[in-house]
């Protein structure tokens, strides 16, 4: 597979030999389509090898399984963390969606809107964007410029990736593609994938996060674009992480030759963090927002590459060998805004646990940053208990609805809110500017 790869070609390419030769499609088999009365012949021994190659092992059901809730640890909620200090880093921004720090201090941070700005390690904001393409973004619902990462090898290597949604003639996309660093601006643009799916009417389930592995690969968050049948479909980008190499390529050692998906069966997920002590990759997903009428059962994955992780077959855990349940699914609903391990010595009782900024609609929707505990040595990725920072529990939130995640070269903690973003139903967070707070000990 070549790099500035289109969705269609995509498909194309990875379209099922198996399938092909019955004039099936990978739909026919996952999303309820499957009938043997068809005008479509196969034999017992072809129909062995066509579930077997395809990734859903079982057929699809009429409804989504409701399945049991995973154990919920003890949750506290804490206005203000006595322990810790919050303090305003940078105003006067925009739907903050993605917060990194390159190794020479700098700040980069998405506004969804199409801009990439740069704050300095003492909160000064260059006025001049390091990027701004607004002009050709499509600024709805969840869509917009979402994620940021840069080559493993920044600044020698001076690719900075970005995904984004922008709109056509024929509607909206999502592209993924990578801007040189030229003296301190953008250049050049190098398209990797383009016209991934993006939902026209209103813009919902877009994913967007970038974060590169250890492995040197760059790790892709999509959303199912608000179609659920994506998810369950490896000829489709949607719904998924993808893995792929700096240059767009798809690594040989992917689970599924020649794709791009290295996980799917997800429906929004936002955030992608590896756990310091396992290495496992953690992500939370959106859950139902009236899928045959479920709402809530929001979530924290584990992902493991070539595996489905249940959307759209499931909600909860329904502890089959087919699927991947979640460690911990919320009703209410506590939508997750990104993930983050944190693992520095500034704050060392801090190690090893997973940050999660929750958004929602309203206070009483639980917008709150999650610390979640990992204290098991026998199973170190249970969660053992959950904290609820800047909520109260009974609807009063300090920052109203958090987003971006990141820790600091100096080990503090950033958090960036998102009350601008057309969902915030709170006059006083909707009446400020979005910010960037800082976290660190009180003492």
């Amino acid at each position: 597979m070549t790099a500035s790869m289109r969705q269609s070609e995509v498909t194309h390419l990875f379209a099922n030999p198996i399938l092909n030769a019955c004039h099936f499609t990978y739909r026919d088999v996952t999303m309820k389509q499957w009938n043997l009365n068809l005008n479509k012949t196969i034999s017992t021994t072809l129909l062995g090898a066509l579930l077997t190659t395809v990734s859903v092992p079982v057929l699809a059901q009429d409804e989504i399984i409701r399945g049991e809730l995973p154990p919920m640890p003890t949750v506290q909620w804490i206005s203000e963390p006595s322990d810790y200090k919050v303090e305003e880093f940078a105003n006067d921004l925009q739907v903050v969606w993605s917060i990194k720090f390159a190794p020479d201090g700098r700040m980069f941070v998405t506004e969804r809107p199409g801009r990439v700005r740069i704050i300095s390690a003492d909160g000064v904001m260059d006025p001049q964007p390091w990027l701004s393409i607004e002009e050709r973004i499509f600024f709805q619902g969840e869509s917009g410029l979402t994620g940021l990462a840069f080559h493993p090898d920044y600044p020698a290597d001076p690719r900075v990736y970005v995904m984004y949604t922008y709109m056509t003639d024929e509607g909206p996309y999502n592209r993924i593609s990578y801007y040189t660093d030229d003296q301190g601006r953008a250049g050049e643009e190098t398209v990797l994938y383009d016209e991934l799916a993006a939902q026209a009417q209103g813009g919902s389930h877009s994913g967007g996060t970038l974060q590169f592995g250890s492995d040197g690969m760059l790790y892709v968050a999509t959303g199912d674009a608000f179609e659920r049948q994506r998810s369950n479909d490896l000829n489709d980008l949607s719904g998924a992480v993808l893995r792929i190499t700096p240059e767009g390529e798809v690594p040989a050692d992917n689970p599924w030759a020649n794709n791009p998906v290295w996980a799917h069966g997800m429906r929004n997920p936002h955030g992608l963090s590896w756990q310091p002590a396992t290495g496992n990759l953690f992500t939370g997903d959106h859950g139902p927002t009236g899928e045959d009428g479920l709402m809530a059962h929001d979530r924290i994955v584990v992902l493991e590459g070539g595996r489905h992780h249940g959307w759209p077959v499931m909600v909860g855990a329904i502890d089959s060998p087919d699927y991947v349940d979640p460690i911990l699914t919320f009703v209410p609903s506590s939508p997750p805004g990104d993930v983050m391990f944190y693992d520095n010595d500034l704050m060392p009782e801090l190690q090893n646990d997973l940050f999660v900024s929750v958004l929602g609609f309203q206070p009483q929707d639980r917008q709150n940053l999650m610390r979640i505990r990992f204290q098991d040595a026998s199973d170190p990725s249970k969660p053992t208990a959950i904290e609820r920072w800047f909520n109260d529990g009974e609807g009063n939130s300090v920052y109203g609805r958090l987003r971006a995640l990141a820790t600091g070269p100096d080990g503090a903690i950033y958090v960036g809110t998102s009350n601008h973003d057309g969902r915030q139903m709170t006059a006083h967070h909707r009446e400020q500017p979005d910010r960037i707070l800082r976290i660190t000990p009180a003492n």
